[in-house]
């Protein structure tokens, strides 16, 4: 209970207007990575906004993918790992295709459906001018 009010008054000492350091904003992004804390709990036992613990997040991420150069992880990778990481990225494409074919096979179907009960030609017939 002692270390919840001394990292409290930290935070709660400071200005309105005034800025974490880096070294609380990370203990408190480790906090909910370790899942220790969720981001409302932290939210709340820090008294800040959910938003903002979602831009540090988004801000620790994209400095995390700056730093890393994608050549050289697939360089890094043995053969072994990168025939997996090909294979996943095979099947998630064919799963993607698999499901714009069946949209496109509804809609098709939907359009079918839309002319024979309505009357009404809904594709374009081909050779026709435009006006």
């Amino acid at each position: 209970m002692a270390t919840k009010n001394k990292d409290k008054t930290k935070i709660s000492t400071r200005k309105p207007w005034g800025r974490l350091s880096e070294d609380v904003k990370e203990k408190i992004l480790c906090e909910i990575n370790s899942g220790m804390l969720s981001k409302s709990a932290a939210s709340r036992k820090y008294s800040l906004p959910r938003s903002t613990i979602g831009l540090w997040f988004e801000k620790r991420n994209l400095t995390i993918l700056a730093q890393v150069n994608p050549l050289n992880v697939l360089s890094a990778m043995d053969e072994n790992q990168e025939t997996r990481l090909l294979k996943k990225k095979i099947d998630e494409l064919t799963k993607a295709l698999a499901d714009a074919q069946l949209k496109n096979a509804g809609l098709e179907t939907m359009i079918e459906v839309a002319e024979s009960e309505l009357k009404i030609n809904i594709r374009k017939k081909r050779g026709t001018k435009r006006s």
